[in-house]
């Protein structure tokens, strides 16, 4: 009797252990100390901070290229900002808005940065090459693609995915091997969000939404858009699993994790921006009719503010469920979980480019007028768990 008790005892604590292993595999995935590690923040594309957002539209301050700014910017560990830019450069900024460094690419960057747990960056170009650049902006290598990189990087512990216009999607180790690449029917230039199963979410131009298994099998595909452009927006993950996707017709779509579509809501103009999720559920989009919406997970819209004009620009969400989001009108704006203006601070271009959160609050935001912009920033600091439902 007392073997068989030693023996119930050993097998229980090791489904413990083993269960507290994955929890940690997933965690590790997901729980990260770079404040903006990516594209969306994160692998999920929640557009999520654990940080409290800028209380005021106070000017920090800017810095000034020769060229617009569409790309996104991540911020490291450091603090270090880092963006891409047509002119074919990753920038890197110090806290303070001075220069740290610049790399030149081959041809135009408008991916965004994706900053790998050592502090490697990744970012693609037109060139057809994914980089990955050291923390001091020296090439740590390239990887040749058939086709030019208009898809921002998603990277876990051990690998980067991201796709390129010659219809693949590509699964790199973090020493630029080559894994394995999935081949769609038409280009992708969506950057893939991960849920925390592994299961891999890309939407290519055709309007196809397919989710891949770790190893880079096809799950299920399940044709939601039907422009030309439907991929401009990025596939985003609810808690649930769910996922929210944008298309050129003008809806955001739902899709449980089987693939079958759960509800759409329909703007009547492209919805190009990727969806942020909030701390509650909470979908927020904006679309080129120039609103920016809130739809609860049930369908329910729970509030919609108006710009000035189209919005591309794909929202921020801080520790207070503040959404932060630019406008074609050259207006970042900060609107209260409710639905109410906050603060607006204007530019003098277009913004395409979406906000990036920073530890001590500061929004950065990329312009058309070719400045990067640091907003507010010296704030009381709010950390919470990231993706608290």
């Amino acid at each position: 009797m007392q073997r068989k008790t030693s023996t119930y005892l050993t097998l229980f604590i090791f489904i413990i252990l083993f269960a507290l292993a994955q929890f940690k595999s997933i965690e590790g995935q997901e729980t990260t100390k770079i404040p903006w590690q990516m594209f969306r923040a994160d692998l999920r594309h929640t557009g999520q901070s654990p940080y409290k957002g800028a209380q005021t539209n106070t000017l920090k301050w800017l810095y000034k290229i020769d060229t617009r700014i569409t790309s996104s910017p991540s911020v490291a560990s450091d603090g270090t900002i880092y963006f891409g830019s047509i002119d074919g450069r990753l920038y890197a900024l110090n806290p303070d808005g001075t220069s740290k460094w610049a790399f030149q690419a081959g041809s135009e960057i408008t991916a965004s940065p994706a900053i790998g747990n050592d502090g490697t960056i990744y970012i693609g170009s037109r060139d057809k090459k994914m980089y990955a650049i050291t923390p001091d902006g020296k090439l740590k290598w390239s990887y040749q693609v058939g086709g030019i990189i208009l898809s921002s990087a998603a990277v876990t512990a051990n690998s980067i995915f991201f796709g390129s216009d010659d219809n693949n999607l590509y699964a790199l180790t973090t020493e630029g091997k080559l894994k394995w690449k999935y081949t769609a029917n038409s280009n992708i230039i969506a950057s893939p969000a991960v849920w925390t199963d592994g299961t891999i979410y890309l939407f290519e131009v055709s309007g196809a939404l397919h989710a891949l298994t770790p190893d880079g099998d096809e799950k299920w595909m399940k044709r939601v858009g039907t422009g030309v452009y439907d991929s401009y927006s990025s596939p985003s993950i609810g808690s649930d699993g769910t996922v929210y996707v944008g298309t050129d017709s003008g809806r955001l779509v739902a899709v449980k994790p089987d693939g079958n579509v759960k509800w759409y809501v329909n703007t009547g103009k492209a919805v190009h921006c990727t969806p942020a999720i909030t701390k509650d559920g909470t979908i927020v989009f904006g679309s080129y009719n120039g609103f920016v919406y809130a739809v609860l997970p049930e369908c329910k819209l729970t509030w919609s503010f108006k710009t000035n004009n189209w919005v591309e620009s794909s929202p921020a969400i801080d520790a207070e469920r503040t959404v932060y989001i630019g406008s074609s009108d050259g207006k970042l704006y900060a609107i209260h979980a409710d639905g109410t203006l906050k603060w607006s601070f204007q530019t003098k271009g277009a913004i395409e480019s979406s906000p990036a959160i920073g530890p001590d609050g500061t929004i950065y935001i990329g312009s058309n007028d070719s400045h990067l912009y640091a907003i507010g920033g010296a704030t009381q600091t709010q950390s919470v768990p990231m993706f608290e439902k």
